[in-house]
């Protein structure tokens, strides 16, 4: 018996023991991606770690008996050391409450190994030198320094490499540039980047997706304002926010506007045209015109949580956009001619409010369920006038003009369900969009058209893990319809998703990701109307247009440790019978010929994609500098033509902190791209920009476009046999443009955790033909 009981206890002391925990803040909200540090005592040895999952849970296995010390830290609190004497059992230590560092971000210091692979997204927290370089949301995206994005943070702009849309969310929210612009980085958490977006993105266009999930005030006051004005031109971004909690309700108010006011901008075109006896060719030089406009966006918000129990989030938003000069002036040179004086003049407006209701309530058994109806109308105006004279502001010989009055009402609705189960976890959604378009054109085309669409998108996806793969399957249903004077259509699609990712070893990742998503025409290609451009080009709509199908793949190897950050990047995509150009030269009862640009579906498309990331931190907390670069592979294949492009890109930036200075510097070539019978090419980008922090104001200065005597450039070259074209437009104003920034923020009170809202919908499209 003696012997039975020493065995006993010799067996219970050897034995692994388990340390587990939740990591919650001072509103009981879990922390999730926490880092949890074990140490033996007394020589503070390195044990074991681990980060808190997504609901602030963590484990440490397979431990010893003895002493030792539980260090807990996450960025913007004060970190947490527990003695744990003579660990001898499993050990649960219940909820540990981090409480908010009184100096902001003084208590931890996050650096190169920040971010947290995800199997649908990265999980990056902001080390404290990008939070106090930041006055807004875009600022930290600039230095955050995220694979495969594109910042401007003047210009408040966020794209991807190729110039792919990029969805912007705080706490799951869509967010506008307004809100974005107003984030306080000392709040945000961390930030998850989705650059393969999964089923609940897939009825939409976007390429990625941020999401800054930020904690929020419980009670007091928080605003400011943020001011970016250029001192040689007419350009600025400006904006100012307030936001009042009471218990469980934030109400908030936010205005911004963005305004350019140009007067030197031109466009240069070579123009031959195919005729039967030989080509027809031009040269026309542009002329200085003015270009302006003024981009309003106004929005009340309220919402009400009770944490861990349900969201109720009411937005109202309202966009009026203003541009009375878009227009642009051309002297066209032709062999044997005399000169001709050309004058584009296009003034557009529209007045978007919409209305958006959003409700989440969490069920047991980890059960949480969504819903939310938006309702938009948009009024929009347009007036083309184009005329030719033989000179200059003289009495034209030749003009064409009509006007666009537009109006379009649009009911979305969504739901989505999501279930945690031990291992996996189980989602699926159902979109409605229905929407009425009416469009009255007048003057030299008289038409007025009236268009339904509607558009249903169910899914299901279940992500999970085994081993080291981690998986996301995910298996959709859409069907979008169309309907214009009983003409139209009914297109039904099946669409699988897979993403898979394997952790080869410690800091390095492979992912493979396959989308099938279906491409609709746009309202404006559908709409039967036929519009004089100039003497001899129309532009034409086709009612005959048909829905087609895409599919992506992409291979990806991620490496990284304290220090540097590697992506390696590989994709294919692939349209069938894809809407692209169709240019036809069209003869007349006098002889003489029209050509008509218009679109078809042709018979194929694709792009081949390699890409190289890197980013590295020079000097720890101080300097970083992000390289990228790449090439792509186009075919373009129509029902007539065939066209292959290559075309190389890269870029940089370069963020640099010290103390309460900051600079960032920012420099990408054009990315070129061929679609259909069309070469874009993209802008040269280059941005330098530096601040000082004086308590709660921020003052900088900063340049667009240095060094360039042309300012901004873009370009196009149409290919076809028809017509060969190539375009330049020039922004002189926006040359050694020097700006001036300014912001101011503060606040009074406690902060307060606003729910999460995962639902993205938004109504934009006109329909007009422009």
């Amino acid at each position: 018996m003696l012997l039975i009981l020493v065995c006993t206890l010799i067996s219970v002391g050897v034995s692994a023991q388990t340390i587990s925990g939740k990591l919650i803040d001072e509103d009981s909200q879990p922390l999730p991606y926490a880092n949890v540090v074990l140490l033996s005592l007394p020589d503070s040895v390195f044990v074991s770690g681990a980060t808190s999952d997504d609901k602030g849970n963590f484990i440490l296995k397979d431990l010893s008996s003895r002493s030792y010390l539980l260090q807990v830290s996450y960025i913007g609190y004060q970190p947490q050391s527990i003695l744990l004497e003579n660990l001898d059992r499993k050990i649960n230590l219940g909820d540990i409450r981090l409480v908010q560092d009184a100096v902001a971000l003084k208590g931890v210091t996050v650096t190169g190994s920040n971010v947290v692979e995800k199997i649908d997204r990265q999980i990056v927290i902001p080390s404290s030198r990008q939070i106090k370089a930041a006055t807004s949301g875009y600022e930290l995206l600039s230095h955050m320094q995220l694979p495969g994005l594109k910042v401007n943070s003047m210009e408040r702009s966020i794209s991807t490499v190729s110039g792919g849309r990029v969805q912007l969310r705080i706490n799951d929210i869509e967010a506008s540039t307004a809100q974005v612009q107003a984030l306080r980085p000392d709040e945000v958490l961390r930030v998850e980047y989705i650059d393969n977006p999964d089923m609940q993105y897939a009825n939409t266009d976007v390429d990625a997706v941020i999401n800054y999930v930020v904690r929020r005030r419980e009670s007091g006051v928080a605003g400011g304002f943020n001011l970016t004005n250029a001192v040689t031109t007419g350009f600025g971004n400006d904006n100012v926010y307030i936001k009042v909690n009471h218990k469980l309700s934030e109400f908030g108010f936010n205005y911004y506007v963005s305004y350019r006011d140009y007067n030197d901008r031109f466009v240069d075109e070579n123009q031959s045209f195919s005729l039967p006896d030989g080509n027809r060719n031009r040269y026309l030089k542009g002329i200085t015109t003015p270009f302006n406009y003024a981009d309003h966006y106004l929005e009340l918000n309220y919402n009400l949580t009770k944490p861990e129990r349900y969201v109720f989030n009411a937005s109202f938003t309202d966009n009026i956009f203003r541009s009375p000069h878009n227009d642009y002036g051309q002297i066209i040179r032709e062999e044997g001619k005399n000169d001709i004086y050309s004058f584009t003049k296009k003034i557009n407006s529209s007045n978007s409010p919409s209305l958006d209701l959003y409700g989440k309530v969490s069920l047991p058994k980890k059960q949480e369920l969504m819903l939310d109806v938006v309702g938009t109308y948009i009024s929009s105006d347009f007036e083309r006038n184009y005329n030719e004279a033989l000179s200059e502001g003289g009495a034209p010989y030749s003009e064409y003009i009509y006007s666009t009055d537009g109006k379009r009402y649009s009911l979305i609705g969504e739901g989505i369900y999501r279930k945690n189960f031990k291992n996996v976890a189980l989602s699926g959604g159902l979109k409605y969009t229905l929407a009425y378009t009416n469009n009255k054109y007048k003057g030299d085309v008289k038409q007025t058209d009236g268009m339904h669409s509607s558009d249903l998108y169910g899914y299901v996806q279940v992500n999970g893990k085994w081993k080291k793969l981690s998986y996301l399957l995910g298996v959709g249903l859409s069907r979008q319809s169309y309907d214009e004077s009983g003409k139209g259509y009914s297109f039904y699609m099946f669409r699988p998703s897979v993403s898979l990712s394997y952790k080869l070893f410690e800091g390095a990742t492979l992912k493979y990701v396959f989308s099938s998503t279906p491409n609709v025409p746009s309202l404006s290609s559908l709409s039967d109307i036929r519009q004089q451009l100039t003497d001899i080009e129309v532009n034409r709509g086709n009612p005959n247009l048909n829905p087609y199908r895409s599919y992506s793949n992409t291979l990806q190897l991620s490496w990284g440790n304290k220090w540097v950050d590697l992506q390696l990047k590989g994709g294919y995509y692939f349209s069938k019978n894809p809407i692209m150009e169709e240019v036809s030269r069209v003869s007349q009862q006098d002889g003489s010929y029209l050509f008509e640009y218009g679109v078809d579906n042709q018979d194929r498309f694709s792009r081949l994609n390699g890409q190289l990331y890197a980013n590295v931190d020079i000097v720890p907390d101080m300097l970083s500098l992000s390289l990228y670069g790449g090439v792509n592979r186009y075919e373009s294949k129509g029902n007539s033509y065939l066209h292959t492009f290559n075309a190389w890109y890269g870029g940089g930036n370069l963020s640099f902190t010290y103390k309460k200075f900051s600079a960032y510097a920012v420099v990408s070539s054009r990315y070129n791209t061929l679609f259909g019978e069309t070469v874009s090419y993209g802008e040269k980008n280059c941005m330098l920009q530096c601040s000082y922090k004086i308590k709660h104001f921020n003052v900088g200065a900063g340049m667009l476009y240095p060094f360039k005597s042309k300012g901004w450039s873009g370009g196009t070259k149409l290919l076809s046999n028809e017509v060969r074209k190539e375009t330049w437009s020039f922004i002189k104003d926006n040359g050694n443009m020097f700006l001036l920034t300014l912001s101011w923020d503060f606040s009074v009170g406690k902060k307060h955790h606003a729910g999460t809202k995962v639902t993205n919908n938004v109504d934009r499209e006109t329909g007009i033909v422009m």
